[in-house]
């Protein structure tokens, strides 16, 4: 089992931001690890999908608590991070 993850990345964590997308190899993988540390007042969207071509759809929601969540895989995900606590908002994805 691969404990490898990266964070999507953004310039400012403590405020609401769109993030640059994680490309996953899904050979061998149906599912991965998603990981978000939220406060209160603030809400990530986990959006993917399964080629460039084709438009990113929001596949998991989390408000106000941290969570961690068994996702199935696709090749890109983003995260829509709405940040009103101003504290930093984290999300990582296991690889």
């Amino acid at each position: 089992m691969s404990n490898k993850f990266k964070t999507f990345f953004t310039a400012n964590d403590a405020t609401s931001y769109l993030s640059s997308p994680i490309s996953r190899d899904s050979v061998g993988n149906r599912t991965c690890v998603f990981q978000a540390k939220i406060n209160s007042g603030d809400t990530v969207v986990l959006q993917a999908r399964i080629d460039e071509s084709m438009e990113y759809v929001d596949i998991l929601t989390a408000t106000d608590t941290s969570i961690l969540q068994e996702v199935v895989t696709a090749a890109q995900f983003r995260v829509n991070v709405t940040n009103t606590s101003n504290s930093a908002v984290v999300c990582a994805m296991s690889i």
